[in-house]
This record gives C-alpha cells, sequence and structure tokens, in this order.
C-alpha cells in the first residue's frame, strides 16, 4: 500500500513539475510574438515599382529644366522603373514646389528645384520652405549666371555698363522674373550702384527673346540658355556670378574682380514630400550619386552648360540653403514692393 502511494504520489510531482516547466517556458513563446510583429516593419520597402515622375517648377529650354533632365535616363537606368519629368510653372516655381509637398509621400513624385526656393518663401509667394521637405542630395552647382547685354549696346565690361548707367539714370532695363533668384541678383546689382530699372519678363527662354528683341538691354541667365548668341556675337558676356571663374568659361571674369559684390551662386536639388521613408530618400540620393559620376552625364553638362559635376549630401545641402536665404533676407523689402 505505502509502495503504491508512493508510486502515486511520485507521478503526481513528475506531472506538477511538468506543468510548471510548460508555464516557464511560456515567456519564452511570447518572447517570439514581439518579433514577428516586428518582422513585417523591418522588411524592405519595395520602390520603386512604377514610375516616378520629377517636377520641375520652370518651363522648358532653362537651366533648371535642362539639369532635371540631364539625370532623368541615367535614374531610369539605376532604378529600374521610368523616370519622367514634367514642367509646372508659375508664381516663381512655387505651384510646383507645393504639388510635391503635398503629394502622396511614397516616393513617387519629386521636386527638381535650386536655391530660388528660398525666395518664394521670404517674400511671402509661398507659406513653406526648403524645411517642408525631405532633402535628398544637392545634385548640381550653376557654373555661374551670365550678365550679358547685346553687342549694339557697346558695353565690353560691367563698369561700361555702370557708368552708363550713372549718365543715364533708370534708362537701362534688365529683364527679370519676379520671385526668383534673377530677381534677388537683379536687386545685387542696384544695392551695387547700377542706375537701372527692373523688367519683369517672364523666366529664361523670355528674357533672351526680350534682349535679342531689344525690349530690354540686359539679363542675368544661364550660360546654356545664351551660347548661340554669344558664338555668334549678337550678345557680349560682361561677367559671371559666380565666385570663381568657371572652368567651363574662363575667359569670362567674375563680377567680383571687376570690384562689384554680385556674387551668388546657385546649388540645384531633388526632394521629396516630408514624411516620405528616409530608406527611399538615400535610395534616390544613391542613383543620383551614380550618375553624377558617369562620363555621359559630366560630357553632356560640360557641352550644354559649361557645367562640371557637383554633389552635395542633405546635410551639407541645407548649409548652402541656410547661406543662400540669409541673402535673400536682406532683400526682403525691395523684393516684396517689386
Amino acid at each position: 500500500m505505502k509502495k503504491w502511494f508512493a508510486m502515486i504520489l511520485t507521478l503526481v510531482m513528475v506531472l506538477t513539475l511538468s506543468a510548471c516547466g510548460a508555464k516557464e517556458g511560456t515567456p519564452a513563446v511570447k518572447e517570439e510574438t514581439p518579433a514577428t510583429e516586428k518582422g513585417p516593419q523591418s522588411e524592405e520597402i519595395k520602390w520603386p515599382e512604377r514610375p516616378i515622375e520629377i517636377v520641375i517648377p520652370y518651363g522648358a529650354g532653362g537651366d533648371t529644366d535642362f539639369n532635371a533632365r540631364a539625370y532623368v535616363e541615367g535614374l531610369s537606368k539605376e532604378l529600374g522603373v521610368n523616370v519622367g519629368a514634367s514642367n509646372v510653372t508659375g508664381s516663381g516655381g512655387s505651384i510646383a514646389s507645393r504639388q510635391v509637398k503635398d503629394a502622396d509621400p511614397d516616393g513617387y513624385s519629386v521636386l527638381f528645384f535650386h536655391s530660388a526656393i528660398n525666395v518664394n518663401e521670404v517674400i511671402g509667394v509661398a507659406d513653406f520652405g526648403i524645411q517642408d521637405f525631405k532633402l535628398s542630395s544637392i545634385v548640381a552647382k550653376s557654373p555661374g549666371e551670365i550678365i550679358a547685354v547685346r553687342a549694339d549696346s557697346g558695353f565690353k565690361t560691367l563698369e561700361d555698363m555702370f557708368n552708363y548707367s550713372k549718365e543715364h539714370p533708370g534708362e537701362l532695363k534688365i529683364g527679370m522674373d519676379t520671385g526668383t533668384m534673377v530677381h534677388v541678383q537683379s536687386l545685387m546689382m542696384q544695392k551695387a550702384g547700377f542706375d537701372i530699372s527692373l523688367v519683369d519678363v517672364g523666366g529664361a527662354s523670355d528674357r533672351v527673346a526680350s534682349l535679342a528683341g531689344g525690349h530690354i538691354d540686359c539679363i542675368i541667365n544661364a550660360y546654356g540658355t545664351i551660347k548661340d548668341y554669344l558664338e555668334n556675337g549678337e550678345f557680349v558676356a560682361l561677367a559671371q556670378t559666380n565666385g570663381e571663374r568657371s572652368a567651363g568659361y574662363p575667359d569670362i571674369p567674375t563680377a567680383a574682380e571687376q570690384g562689384y559684390d554680385l556674387t551668388l551662386e546657385k546649388h540645384y536639388f531633388f526632394a521629396f514630400p516630408k514624411d516620405t521613408p528616409q530608406e527611399i530618400v538615400d535610395r534616390f540620393a544613391a542613383a543620383c550619386e551614380k550618375v553624377n559620376g558617369e562620363q555621359a552625364y559630366a560630357d553632356s553638362i560640360m557641352e550644354s552648360f559649361r557645367q562640371e559635376p557637383f554633389l552635395a549630401s542633405a546635410e551639407e545641402g541645407m548649409k548652402y540653403m541656410e547661406t543662400f536665404k540669409g541673402v535673400v533676407e536682406s532683400f526682403v523689402s525691395e523684393l516684396v514692393a517689386s
């Protein structure tokens, strides 16, 4: 009897320990649950799976349009989907900017713009700025805008134009586009002492046509938009606005060399809606870096716009934007009054 009782007691103890063991093992099972729940979140984002649209805030034929499209073919190849570009004009670029800012943050709508986005914000054309986007990277830098006049003006240097403007106050007209970088540069010329009148004639191609047609006397344009006129002798380049002479046109002196503080550098960038996953933004930046390093790209921008490849991270890019914004803010009253 005692022997049977001992056997039963032993069996009960074994069963009890097994049950306890199962309970103690439960946390181990639960530890797998969070890992399972996190699994889908840690999966690589499947992007891109359809065409990507690059939105350009100015019309065809200008430097912004050219620089955006210089990336299209290479990005299509690197990303494995069609990368297209569309021109959405108006309000100094703010209409296009807003379109991308308010787009779904899924990586399929990308803004290609430049430093002038700060002008839109400072003068109130837009109630947002670069900080309301997720900057991918700076992918190009202007080799310097060209201050150009018609050959029949007789001007050979900035000093020639400066002296004439002093002798004929307000007579000379400089064509610009309100609320843009060219607007700021035109104000910089006035601040430097040029007695000129500002006339809003529109974008890059409109300014070229107005100068060629004799409606205005001076423009500040990217080299690529006026190179044919420079080569045939119809226009004369008085200066470039970069801090140093561009390797693409080393024979054109800077404004600073001639004693005029007109230096203003323009950086082009790609940016996404603010809530776009960083992984997507980084992948796009990596693709841009590969395109930027290709010889075909370098040859294309040098041939068309006398430009050299330039690349900077989003962090560096924000510093460029802040510096440019500071310059624009120094002209805010004049910009708003125009």
